[in-house]
């Protein structure tokens, strides 16, 4: 049988600083990673950062975690770097071997002082890239240790859910900043917001 595609992903709210927190608790822990500001490039070096919280030169900026323990940036650039069909643009991989894709938490448009959720991601073949799976276990395990558990509100009565969401997680400071006070919620979408208290 060919080996099974594993897909994983945790909602997230983070701040610029809850970003650069996380950023810091990754360097500390792992040698060799780095951050790629992920969004067309001109040439086809990727964008180097050195953190998450400084990943934003393009509108639609995501960010590719990558680990170089596992596959080095010129192997990255050689093989996982595309151009596109047009020869205006490169991209490059943010999912895959030793790697870890990461979308900012943004301003919710429908919701004003509203955060927006982002997510980290990941998709790997576990059983033929087990050091993969332990990059991405470890990640997961950092990014939990910061978190705040995240309960759904109902913004007009201010009834509060007892049990905590399971796939929502928010950062210290984005628990903080948004915590229902003038309208400033954690949300999804127009109808689910969240505070980071029970």
């Amino acid at each position: 049988m060919p080996p099974k595609n594993k897909v994983v992903a945790i909602e997230t709210f983070m701040t610029k600083k809850d970003e650069a927190d996380f950023s810091l608790a990754l360097i500390s822990s792992f040698n060799g990673i780095k951050f790629i500001d992920n969004h067309p490039w001109s040439t086809p070096q990727p964008q180097l950062k050195d953190s998450i919280s400084s990943c934003y030169a393009a509108l639609n900026s995501m960010v590719t975690i990558l680990n170089e323990n596992i596959i080095d940036l010129d192997s990255y650039s050689k093989y996982l770097v595309k151009q596109s069909s047009s020869g205006s643009c490169y991209t490059g991989a943010s999912i895959g071997k030793g790697l870890i894709k990461f979308l900012h938490s943004k301003e919710a448009d429908y919701a004003k002082g509203g955060l927006s959720n982002g997510s980290i991601d990941a998709s790997y073949f576990p059983e033929t890239d087990p050091e993969t799976d332990i990059f991405v276990k470890s990640v997961w395990k950092i990014f939990k240790k910061g978190a705040k558990k995240v309960y759904l509100i109902d913004p007009e009565t201010g009834e509060l859910n007892t049990k905590p969401e399971t796939r929502f997680f928010a950062w210290p400071d984005a628990a903080k900043t948004y915590d229902g006070t003038d309208g400033r919620y954690l949300t999804n979408h127009a109808f689910a917001y969240f505070v980071a208290k029970p």
